[in-house]
């Protein structure tokens, strides 16, 4: 498969209790209902969504992204549930240095169970071996502990701190930088046989 065509044709990926799926208008009230939770928004860079309208806008300019072969999310569904939870998927990607950003976001009533680790797992897993990546970051603001959580449960190293590196919602915010390489990455999963 062309490198390009990934993004169009965004393969669905299994884990053990999720799936991995493009993102439809279908999921406009299942996305709406966590997307207007401002626990959920706090340390992202977009608003808690005020109505469904926002989050049906949000929805139709994914569906263009998928169209202009543009990075986009996965939608993360709950199998057990049958409910669209969340989102996981590549901000950034730079093919000429093989890497790429990791971003996430998932509904309040589902924190705290490993779902979003194992949801970055299976991206990250994904980048390496279909994306060819050597390299995948995240960042998160620095209060945000649960992310960062998240990234250290996955592997990813803490690189440091981005200082008043954004300027969102109105003050500046210290990001804290994680990484993973390719190598580290495929050593983890030969050292857990």
């Amino acid at each position: 498969m062309n490198l390009l065509d990934i993004l169009t044709h965004l393969p669905t990926i299994e884990t053990e209790r999720l799936l991995l799926r493009k993102i439809t208008l279908n999921d406009a009230s299942d996305m709406f209902e966590y997307a207007s939770n401002p626990e959920v928004s706090q340390y992202t860079m977009w608003s808690s969504h005020t109505s469904i309208e926002d989050t049906k806008y949000f929805l139709k300019s994914l569906t263009k992204m998928y169209k202009k072969r543009e990075l986009v999310d996965w939608g993360v569904v709950h199998k057990a549930d049958k409910k669209f939870i969340g989102t996981c998927g590549f901000v950034e990607w730079s093919m000429t240095h093989s890497r790429a950003e990791i971003g996430y976001a998932l509904s309040r009533s589902y924190w705290g169970e490993g779902y979003m680790s194992e949801a970055v797992n299976a991206v990250i897993e994904f980048g390496f071996r279909e994306m060819l990546l050597n390299r995948i970051m995240a960042r998160c603001e620095v209060n945000n502990i649960a992310s960062a959580r998240v990234m250290e449960k996955v592997g990813m190293q803490l690189e440091g701190v981005l200082r008043q590196h954004l300027f969102v919602k109105g003050r500046y915010w210290d990001l804290k930088v994680y990484s993973i390489l390719r190598e580290e990455f495929f050593d983890n999963i030969v050292e857990e046989e």
